[in-house]
């Protein structure tokens, strides 16, 4: 008789696999001074989520420390720890780790009561379970995203992109791409949403500012009638006003390069340095339909002063290298044990705890369909709602 059997619990009808694992981790745990027994298994896409109930006496402190320990003894990259109710659950990287499609995400978004009341909706993926994952820009009002190279950053952006450019038309809906590497985001040059494509610091300099002449303008008509864009727009009170999402990839090395060329002037003719009119941007920005999206592979104290983060509390981080720069953008650790490759970490405006999530996979063939078919694709969706 196995002498774990009694801690098994419901793993004895499951494949003969994912029992092995069961077996490996109450073998740890047992190591580790902690007693619990078997209780359920989640299956995601991208991990599966063991759930574990502590004998009576058993402390979590034993274990909660011991994340790289658990992962070495099932030989796996990493493994998350956390405590759900009275359940201690450990999610571990599967094998065979599965693709999450864009298109069927697209789909089911099309298909989401909650997403077709949003005004911009994103789709942000899956979460560990498998459950599909959507907010709206609206309610964030920005975003920050963070990741090192080849964890998923820049095709979330895609992902990001694209949903947005499928639920809104052109008329409602205009982006300001930054792409000063001229990389990425430039795969979306032909994409009917876009307004401006700004490829250097001195262009975007003037985009910030006449973003700023925009939103001051807004405010000004909108001032003790309604709150909003979307007020204003529903009370038909005169034009419709465009949202705008500005897009700003690379943020760090943008920043750089523009205090070195400031630093390069005389103080007296020295402009505003691009960090501070983002700031300025983002605290009057939302009520007047202009969001901001940034993206950084380096996330540094330098370049996300506490003043830029309070007005980003929407933040997502991919795998970063170290602990600190989790910290740096989501005040605390866990981004340095992601598993890249679309596995991300975020903390929604209105929440103060993170959660994991793992992105759709965007490729160019997807971006060069939403570019090409994006009306037709629209239309598709408003005449099947109209049914």
């Amino acid at each position: 008789m196995n002498p774990l059997s009694k801690f098994i619990g419901p793993a004895e009808s499951l494949p003969k696999e994912i029992q092995l694992e069961v077996i490996q981790i109450l073998q740890k745990l047992i190591s580790l001074d902690f007693s619990a027994t078997f209780v359920k298994l989640e299956e995601g896409p991208v991990v599966r989520t063991y759930y574990f109930e502590p004998a009576g006496n058993a402390l979590l402190s034993k274990v909660m420390g011991k994340s790289e320990d658990i992962a070495l003894s099932l030989k796996v990259e990493s493994v998350v720890l956390t405590r759900e109710l009275n359940l201690l659950s450990i999610q571990v990287p599967r094998a065979d780790r599965q693709i999450i499609r864009f298109d069927n995400l697209l789909f089911k978004l099309f298909q989401s009561k909650s997403a077709k009341q949003m005004i911009l909706p994103i789709l942000m993926g899956q979460t560990p379970k498998g459950e599909d994952i959507y907010c709206d820009l609206t309610n964030q009002p920005h975003l920050l995203i963070a990741g090192s190279t080849n964890s998923g950053k820049s095709v979330f952006v895609s992902q990001c992109i694209c949903s947005l450019a499928l639920f809104n038309s052109p008329e409602d809906l205009k982006f300001t791409l930054v792409d000063t590497k001229q990389l990425d985001l430039t795969l979306f040059n032909g994409l009917p949403h876009i307004g401006d494509v700004v490829q250097d610091i001195h262009s975007l300099r003037e985009k910030l500012s006449d973003l700023l002449d925009l939103v001051r303008s807004r405010t000004a008509q909108m001032s003790g009638v309604v709150r909003n864009v979307r007020e204003w727009n529903s009370a038909g009170l005169g034009p419709k006003y465009q949202y705008h999402v500005l897009i700003i990839d690379e943020f760090a090395d943008v920043v750089d390069s523009d205090r070195e060329y400031i630093a390069s002037l005389k103080p007296s003719v020295r402009p505003q340095p691009i960090d501070t009119l983002v700031r300025r941007l983002a605290q009057i920005s939302r009520a007047a339909g202009v969001h901001i999206i940034l993206a950084t592979q380096r996330p540094s104290v330098k370049l996300l002063s506490g003043d830029i983060k309070t007005n980003f509390p929407s933040r997502i981080s991919f795998k970063l290298p170290t602990m600190q720069d989790s910290r740096v953008v989501l005040d605390e650790n866990g981004a340095e044990k992601l598993l890249g490759m679309g596995d991300y970490l975020y903390k929604i405006a209105g929440s103060d705890s993170v959660k994991r999530a793992h992105s759709a996979y965007v490729s160019v063939n997807d971006i060069a369909t939403i570019i090409s078919q994006s009306e037709m694709l629209r239309e598709q969706y408003v005449q099947k709602e109209a049914k």
